[in-house]
């Protein structure tokens, strides 16, 4: 029986990756859709870089009144323009949603060839593919909301694999394309090069890597600085004393979380690559020894964990090479698919929620909101508390609504100091959703003050309720 297995996993591995990845593509798709249609996604990240796009797509200039600045002020994200055309095809920001699942599943195939391209078993092959395939980080990617950098973590493997086949054209094309994703996918071309040092034949291509990507970076820091109203944004502290930022890297529960999901995932395989522990320490560095400022960056369920899975991927080949001669690798490759499975199990990473019935429930609010949205017109310019905006974003000004509790020398709502909405621009329109219990990322300040504000306002007249569907409600704001 078990021959008859692996012969089934050898003969068709090619078919069993395929019908792998389009489950996993629907899976993903559901994952990030449904969170998307219950108000869980936001203004940051999908919100912006919708209006972003759409903007693209209309050859408006891309002017994000989100953050207040030209989008490429926030980050580089030069292949933007590139996903304008999807929006010909269905013009709706959950196709941004899908395409980010294509690009990471679509990867995963990229991981199988590499794997076969280095001699190992169809068996082996499939093995990696498919843990690389729903790694925790493109877990947490695609439940976070959509990012330009999730699409470079899609490139990646695609280059690696162009790269090793000396497939000179792809290789450049890929390159170009990963490098006009973000500012610092110079440093993700730096690590991939690591990986190259050690081997002769492609070393000199891994120079090339690493000083293009190390150019690169430095290069695009500083456009989007000269582009951005505040500078660069993201400006990292960096100290030059080695033993502080050893200790730096694992200073905080939620860093060596990180190490211990990254590695664990792939069976602590990627330990036996040096190109492996450059790469990853290279990535993690940009965030865990560049100060306090990037805390929230630290968390392993954030986007920013997506492109440790090409890294770790190509170090697990890398070791699997060491036990060649050794041992049978098809117990390594069950060994790794039942650790990958196991922690998917016990930690509870996105993909379970699938399997939530309260994941895919549809709550009255939520269909109030649909109504309120409907009576806005598509031309409007309006402000929107942060989990709206994704849903309205297709519009050349929305603008998104900060709390604040304000001082008002005349006493402007009765008493001097009082909780106020504050937004940019002169918007038409504000939209908000008042149903109780909402979250800090949804409304950016507790219920109690959101709603004073929404109160103070109203009394002084500075908003006009015009639609009303029990807790959604939309005004007229009045200057």
């Amino acid at each position: 029986m078990k021959k008859k297995i692996a012969r089934v996993f050898e003969k068709h591995s090619t078919l069993l990756l395929t019908l792998w990845l389009v489950i996993l593509f629907v899976l993903y798709s559901l994952l990030s859709i449904l969170r998307h249609n219950h108000f869980q996604s936001g203004g940051f990240d999908l919100g912006l870089y919708d209006q972003g796009i759409w903007q693209y797509s209309r050859f408006l200039y891309p002017y994000n009144t989100i953050k207040e600045r030209l989008i490429l002020g926030d980050h580089l994200n030069l292949t933007l323009p590139l996903l304008g055309p999807l929006f010909y095809l269905w013009n709706n920001v959950k196709i941004l949603l899908l395409f980010q699942s294509f690009c990471l599943t679509f990867s995963s195939l990229a991981v199988y060839l590499l794997a076969k391209k280095r001699n190992y078993s169809n068996k082996i092959a499939l093995a990696v593919a498919f843990i690389y395939s729903f790694f925790y980080g493109l877990q947490q990617a695609v439940f976070f909301d959509f990012h330009p950098v999730v699409i470079a973590t899609g490139l990646i493997p695609w280059l690696a694999y162009f790269f090793e086949n000396k497939k000179t054209r792809l290789t450049v094309i890929t390159t170009v394309l990963l490098l006009a994703t973000q500012e610092n996918m110079g440093l993700a071309l730096v690590g991939l090069g690591c990986f190259y040092l050690f081997n002769k034949t492609l070393r000199k291509g891994a120079f090339l890597f690493i000083l293009s990507g190390a150019f690169f970076t430095f290069a695009a820091v500083k456009a989007t600085a000269a582009l951005s109203p505040i500078g660069f944004e993201y400006q990292p502290e960096i100290t030059l004393n080695p033993i502080k930022n050893l200790i730096e890297l694992f200073n905080n529960p939620e860093k060596r979380q990180v190490w211990f999901y990254s590695f664990a995932w792939f069976s602590f395989l990627p330990l036996l690559s040096p190109g492996a522990l450059i790469a990853v320490t290279i990535d993690l560095s940009q965030y865990f020894v560049t100060g306090n400022e990037f805390a929230r960056m630290w968390s392993p369920f954030m986007h920013h964990r997506a492109i440790l899975a090409p890294f770790l991927a190509l170090g697990t080949l890398e070791a699997l090479s060491l036990f060649k001669k050794r041992i049978n690798l098809n117990y390594l490759a069950v060994l790794l698919v039942a650790v990958s499975l196991f922690l998917q199990y016990f930690f509870h990473f996105p993909l379970n929620k699938l399997i939530k019935p309260n994941y895919w429930q549809n709550e009255a609010w939520m269909s109030d909101n649909q109504t309120i949205f409907r009576e806005i017109p598509s031309t409007a310019s309006l402000a929107a508390q942060q989990n709206l905006i994704p849903h309205l974003s297709h519009r050349k000004e929305i603008y998104l609504i900060w709390p604040r509790a304000h001082d008002f020398d005349n006493n402007l709502c009765g008493q001097r100091s009082c909780w106020w909405l504050d937004f940019g621009g002169h918007p038409e329109y504000l939209v908000v959703d008042l149903h109780p219990n909402q979250w800090l990322t949804q409304l950016l300040e507790s219920n109690e003050n959101f709603n004073s504000a929404i109160n103070n306002m109203e009394k002084t007249g500075k908003i006009k309720l015009i639609k009303q569907v029990n807790e959604a409600r939309l005004y007229k704001i009045t200057y």
